[in-house]
């Protein structure tokens, strides 16, 4: 039976060169009636905060007809340029929107929001979370008179008045403010005006601006996962996984659109980020390990540390928010925007809206011709469960496919690994590969041990919750690379290796009556294949790297390492293909919750992306070069190499080149979350 993700083409060959030309399928080419590809955009990308913000910030500021905004969460308080230390540090988001408005531009924001999950996310500061954070509150109360320099003006002014001590809740958790904290001041002032900011915007106060949030649809999810080749754990295991995705989905998209339809489409421009519209993903590309442009004065990363052996310490306690990392895509003019666009529409019409979302036909600027190769072929593609739309799953398995048919490789960086499917994926693929390469080598004098290798570098950070360990221990050991997860290797063998009598035994060894059973996650591990290194290389021509990120630096007098929190959603192939935007690797972003991303197959993007990501996270010690088949097969080397160096570093207290290190945990669960 034939993919339906792949579309069969008949390729003629010349009688007199007996040669044939084609080409790759980087597109799902069967989805073009509702996913179509166009060819006119340009684009430009963005590797964390704090150019993307700044970047989204101008074009605000000159935004003439509508701003259009889908959003996983959005912070008012958070400001796109920072220029100082304490808050606020430039102008913040909410006030660029009011300022929109104020020009009479149509601000239109959809926030995801649910009662059960976002006052454990904190997506909506000053909504979800820290909603009375003034014990008293005179003089910022409407609209009209709302602003970040006003709320700090006030705040200082209250408590410098009041003389006493108010316990007040912030984004950061609670704090006890008075005259003599005035150094702490900004977390009071942006606390107040971002819960200011919400209640002028629901109750339609400021000028043009509209804000609507809409939750998961639970009947919708449940579709979307029937579809799965492996289920959410249920409570029948003793897990609540499928119980969470149904009850916790969430709208995770995150892209903007600019004068849409302004000027017949002339000046639109949008973006696909993976970037949140909250404080705590702004960042520079130095991924200094302190930095007061950072948030400050934070509860949580009080007690944060980076994961250490047995007979270690760990070196606890920061300033500042940690690190992120994340990429951005502007797409100016071009008819991807529509696709952008119409995603928006959807999902404001069902959020409420009384103007159906605006106008459906495509601006006519945004049709336009362009000169062939100078500017890029771009798909978007969605996870949607409410309109049964998989279109990221099938083209993360698409372009797996077809970086597998080549000897180059595949750079995935992502927040999240654990989707065994994509991993057993490019496992069959390979071996598909192989299959072909064995079958033709002996026609021409080869063997399987000439099959150039394929190179892939998996770049992750350790799971956010230990209960997120066991999904990523099962993809990576679908690619011979759960040693990575130490604690969890260990925690298998250690009940592997248990006295099985059927019963379970006391300390005396002696029968209880209790019927032994293994962990379901053990159980499950055990049914992994999972290839020898070399096997890995040998049978299907693949090289892994699995790498994290951390950053070192003087800290409290000495020299600490901190870690690089990895936000991304990054697929980067061959110097050929790129594909990021919201969607994890993992089955809540390809069944479950809504998601948005871009894909391009544009060559010159890709090399200077790929030259750009390497060169930073080895200090520029090393970016693929050409690109070619022996530069790859170098860089794997060098990456290796780094890594094994920068762990050493650590031991001796030094500081590191750049920022990779081999992925290692020493987490381990028996519950599944995924």
């Amino acid at each position: 039976m034939p993919d339906p993700i792949t579309r069969a083409e008949k390729v003629h060959i010349d009688e007199r060169s007996r040669q044939a030309r084609s080409t790759g399928q980087w597109f799902l080419e069967n989805r073009t009636a509702t996913h179509p590809v166009t060819h006119n955009n340009a684009l430009t990308f963005f590797i964390c905060g704090e150019t993307a913000f700044a970047d989204i910030a101008k074009r605000l500021r000159s935004a003439k007809h509508s701003i259009d905004i889908i959003c996983w969460g959005f912070d008012p308080g958070i400001e796109l340029v920072r220029t100082g230390t304490t808050w606020p540090r430039g102008e913040t988001y909410g006030d660029l929107l009011v300022a929109a408005g104020k020009r009479g531009v149509k601000v239109r924001i959809l926030v995801w929001y649910s009662k059960l999950g976002s006052g454990t996310a904190m997506n909506m500061p000053g909504y979800s979370h820290a909603t009375n954070p003034w014990p008293a509150a005179p003089g910022l109360s409407d609209g009209n008179n709302i602003s970040a320099q006003r709320a700090r003006a006030l705040t200082e002014d209250y408590y410098l008045r009041s003389g006493v001590q108010h316990l007040i809740e912030t984004p950061q958790g609670q704090r006890l403010f008075g005259p003599e904290h005035m150094g702490m001041i900004g977390l009071a002032a942006r606390a107040e005006y971002c819960h200011k900011w919400y209640k002028a915007a629901f109750a339609g106060t400021f000028d043009h601006v509209e804000i609507r949030t809409r939750a998961g649809d639970a009947d919708a999810i449940g579709s979307s996962l029937a579809s799965e080749k492996y289920q959410p754990g249920t409570l029948g295991k003793l897990e609540v996984e499928r119980t969470g995705m149904l009850a916790v989905g969430t709208h995770h998209q995150k892209t903007i659109v600019i004068d849409y339809g302004h000027a017949d489409g002339a000046h639109a421009t949008g973006y696909v980020k993976g970037l949140n519209s909250v404080t705590d993903y702004w960042d520079t590309e130095a991924h200094l390990i302190e930095d007061p442009r950072r948030e400050t004065g934070c509860v949580r990363e009080a007690g944060e540390a980076v994961q250490v052996e047995a007979n270690q310490k760990p070196d606890a306690g920061f300033a500042t928010f940690k690190p992120y990392r994340d990429y951005a895509c502007r797409i100016d003019a071009g008819g991807a925007l529509a696709a952008v666009f119409e995603n928006f529409r959807r999902a404001w019409a069902r959020a409420g809206s009384s103007d159906g979302g605006g106008p459906p036909a495509v601006p006519p600027a945004l049709k336009r011709s362009v000169a062939p190769g100078t500017h890029s072929s771009v798909q978007i593609v969605r996870t949607q469960p409410q309109e049964n739309d998989k279109t990221i799953k099938e083209l993360y398995f698409l372009a797996t496919d077809q970086a597998a048919l080549a000897s180059g490789y595949l750079y995935i960086e992502n927040q999240y690994f654990q989707y065994q499917e994509w991993s057993e994926r490019l496992i069959q693929a390979r071996k598909n590969v192989m299959a072909a390469w064995k079958a033709g080598a002996a026609k021409a004098g080869k063997s399987k041990a000439d099959m150039p290798l394929m190179h892939v570098f998996i770049v992750i950070p350790v799971p956010e919750r230990a209960q997120m360990v066991p999904r990523t221990y099962d993809t990576l050991a679908v690619l011979g690379q759960q040693s990575t997860m130490a604690g969890q290797s260990d925690l298998i063998d250690r009940e592997n290796k248990k006295q099985h009598t059927g019963v379970r035994l006391d300390d005396m060894g002696r029968p209880t009556g209790a019927v032994y059973a293994k962990p379901a996650v053990v159980e499950y591990a055990n049914r992994i294949d999972k290839p020898t290194i070399d096997a890995l290389e040998k049978q299907f021509g693949l090289k892994v790297v699995v790498s994290m990120l951390q950053t070192s630096g003087i800290s409290q007098r000495r020299m600490r390492y901190r870690e690089i929190y990895i936000h991304s959603k990054m697929l980067l192939i061959d110097d050929t293909f790129i594909s990021f935007g919201s969607a994890n690797l993992n089955q809540r972003s390809m069944a479950v919750d809504s998601e948005i991303n871009f894909a391009t197959n544009d060559a010159r993007h890709a090399t200077d992306l790929r030259r750009r990501i390497f060169g930073q996270l080895s200090a520029g010690g090393f970016d693929g070069m050409a690109g070619t088949r022996g530069d790859i097969s170098l860089t794997s080397i060098l990456w290796t190499e780094l890594m094994a160096k920068n762990a050493l570093s650590k031991r001796n207290s030094k500081a590191m080149v750049g920022f990779l290190l081999p992925l290692w945990d020493n987490r381990s669960s028996t519950m599944r979350l995924g």
